[in-house]
């Protein structure tokens, strides 16, 4: 890492941010996430590469530094920094100091003419590189794509096809399907067709980036699930690897459902490989997202080598946004993070220590939503309570999510008639 301690601190507050651990384990598909997560935070464009030298991947001198846009867009990340900083522009670095011509060379007229040569140069020579800034930042703006849907196939899993066309431009373009993936690259200065798989049941916002900002329209692709659904995958996986589909009859025993070890490995899944299991119903409701109570009895018991926070997460997926929260046994705060519609909220910004509790033991969960006001209640105390503004739209699904091979008792989310709209009874 760079030795200047202040930035050493705001590298300290990207590592907690980005959730994923000590940068010394950082492997480049870490990396690359990370400079997606700025580019769509900030707006600013950290290659891999510079990434790697900040963080000491790369082997740099002693006094090295990033640009002083680089430092400015990792501080906003970090929240160290207001967004508004990245307006003011590093130019002014460029400007000269007021000359000052000593007496003895305003009195000889022959020193008096290299003089006032040497500054004409140096200031065409300025002017030259402000040019060239002021050409790079021009370059910088982000240059209008086309993406639109073309067709689907299938429900679930589902391919979806779509046409695209970007600018003759040196700086590429990349399409991103799905936010737990990185963006797919795109050639520039071309129109054509691409397609993409979707493996598993969810509410998709498809969209094209050109360096840090959206330039197409979003595009919505619903991917419905066949009733209640259950799959395993790796923890932290490529998206080309695969997701292992789970017979939740099989999963069934005395009213609960669990995966053993014994079963995923039927499945062909590597059990040896620390394993997440999720399972997901997605219909549209017609009912809103903003007003609703979801009721389950969970656990996930420290069972799974090379897990010590074992986490539970709970999703309610709107058309126009995500309540999700996220829950680890007792020590593992550091891990926690929540999302409320446009409220992204992790342990570096609140203490989350609420959200952790003995995950060893069933715990009933109970989360009122009334008129976008969020209160949690864990074993009928309530833990946690906070609001937002945007509005999730309708309910067109839900997620359990289980960093091992968790346990379900029950799970009903009903609208605030009663009526129910998912109802998980094993």
């Amino acid at each position: 890492m760079l030795n200047n301690e202040r930035f050493n601190n705001i590298l300290r507050e990207i590592e907690v941010k980005f959730g994923r651990g000590s940068s010394k384990n950082w492997i480049n598909r870490d990396f690359e996430d990370l400079s997606l997560q700025i580019r769509l935070s900030t707006k600013i464009v950290i290659s891999t590469l510079t990434l790697k030298r900040v963080f000491g991947k790369i082997k740099t001198p002693d006094d090295y530094l990033p640009q002083k846009v680089t430092q400015q867009a990792l501080e906003i990340y970090a929240g160290l920094t207001a967004k508004n900083q990245l307006q003011k522009s590093s130019i002014s670095d460029l400007k000269p100091e007021p000359e000052v011509v000593p007496d003895i060379i305003q009195n000889n007229p022959k020193k008096k003419f290299h003089t006032l040569l040497f500054v004409a140069i140096s200031a065409m020579c300025i002017s030259g590189l402000c040019f060239i800034f002021i050409s790079k930042s021009t370059d910088n703006k982000a240059l209008n794509g086309s993406l639109k849907l073309i067709k689907t196939e299938g429900e679930n899993p589902k391919t979806a096809y779509f046409e695209y066309s970007t600018p003759n431009v040196v700086d590429s373009f990349k399409i991103l399907f799905d936010e737990e993936y990185p963006a797919v690259f795109a050639p520039n200065g071309k129109s054509t067709k691409i397609s993409y798989y979707f493996q598993y049941p969810g509410l998709f916002k498809v969209r094209m980036l050109h360096k840090n900002a959206i330039v197409s329209d979003t595009i919505s692709v619903f991917v419905p699930s066949k009733g209640w659904q259950a799959s395993a995958y790796y923890f932290e996986q490529k998206y080309s690897e695969r997701y292992f589909p789970l017979d939740i009859k099989k999963c069934l025993q005395s009213g609960i459902f669990h995966s053993t070890k014994q079963l995923l490995s039927t499945t062909s899944l590597d059990t040896t490989k620390i394993a997440v299991i999720r399972i997901d119903d997605f219909r549209k409701t017609g009912k809103t997202g903003d007003s609703f109570t979801l009721e389950t009895t969970l656990k996930n018991p420290d069972q799974w080598p090379g897990i010590r926070c074992n986490s539970i997460f709970l999703y309610v997926q709107g058309t126009e946004g995500t309540i999700r929260l996220r829950f680890a046994n007792p020590g593992c705060s550091y891990w926690i993070d929540y999302i409320l519609s446009e409220k992204y909220i992790s342990n570096k910004d609140s203490d989350l220590s609420n959200f952790t509790f003995d995950l060893n033991n069933w715990q009933q969960f109970r989360l009122e939503n009334r008129n976008k006001k969020v209160d949690l209640f864990i074993n009928n105390s309530r833990r946690f309570s906070d609001t937002y503004k945007k509005s999730i739209g309708e309910i067109v699904g839900v997620t359990v999510l289980f960093h091992g091979n968790g346990y379900i008792k029950d799970y009903l989310l009903k609208d605030l008639t009663g009526a129910e709209l998912f109802k998980f009874k094993p």
